[in-house]
């Protein structure tokens, strides 16, 4: 299958899935299992997390603090049962920030479309917009953002094929970002911290890793390797804000 039709394919389940945790719904999050590709999430074109949509909890609670702290394979890329992210601030948009990223290499952002709910009426709607691009036959590097109704951000994620050009470059470029009560310099040493431990566990064991969690300010992030069969190895770094 032709890498572009792929991709559209991945990101529309993807936003579908991203929705839910909104309402307090999310994909179990630190369980093994011999399956588990993720999709694009709303953040990523070709083939970027969250596959398989999230399972609804009603009373369940997930404290952040017990994210692990190595890391650890799960089967389905996403948030822990439970758990709903928040805007990062009211009144900030990212975009900015989202802006520059694509311009310095090269993707076309879409214009944001509002994303319901699914099932209807399950949690609010949100507004989604991403872009990728292809450094070579083959790859591709992608972003993607989430904001409420109100346009304040909840969710970046930046993606890249392993074998991109670029791609270590791209991805310490998207841990930059400057959102209120960042540390870029300090979120780039983490993310060049666990870049080879997940590469090497989602080579050793193939299935997908995710790595420890950082935290700064009013956000958090996490970095995700995936890839079997025809889905070629990805690295997807998302960024969420923390729910007050």
């Amino acid at each position: 299958m032709h890498l572009t039709a792929l991709h559209h394919r991945r990101l529309a389940a993807a936003m579908v899935a991203l929705v839910l945790p909104l309402a307090g719904c999310s994909s179990s999050h630190h369980t093994t299992s011999a399956a588990g590709t993720p999709s694009p999430a709303a953040s990523a074109p070709l083939s970027s997390p969250t596959s398989g949509e999230p399972s609804p909890s009603a009373s369940a609670s997930f404290d952040l603090s017990a994210w692990p702290t190595a890391p650890i394979n799960v089967d389905e890329p996403g948030f822990p049962k439970g758990y709903s992210y928040g805007v990062l601030k009211r009144n900030y948009t990212g975009t900015d920030f989202i802006d520059a990223l694509a311009r310095q290499w090269h993707i076309s952002l879409a214009a944001r479309k509002k994303l319901a709910a699914i099932p209807k009426g399950s949690g609010p709607a949100v507004w989604h917009a991403a872009g990728t691009t292809h450094p070579s036959s083959g790859t591709e590097l992608w972003v993607a953002g989430l904001w409420d109704l109100a346009g304040d951000l909840e969710y970046l994620s930046c993606g890249a094929t392993v074998k991109a050009p670029g791609r270590a470059a791209f991805l310490r470029a998207c841990a930059r970002f400057d959102h209120p009560g960042s540390d870029p310099a300090a979120a780039v040493r983490w993310l060049d911290g666990v870049t080879d431990p997940v590469d090497r566990k989602h080579r050793k064991d193939h299935l997908t890793v995710d790595s420890p969690l950082y935290r700064a300010g009013p956000a958090a992030a996490y970095l995700t390797e995936y890839g079997k069969g025809s889905i070629p190895d990805m690295d997807q770094l998302t960024f969420f804000g923390l729910k007050t």
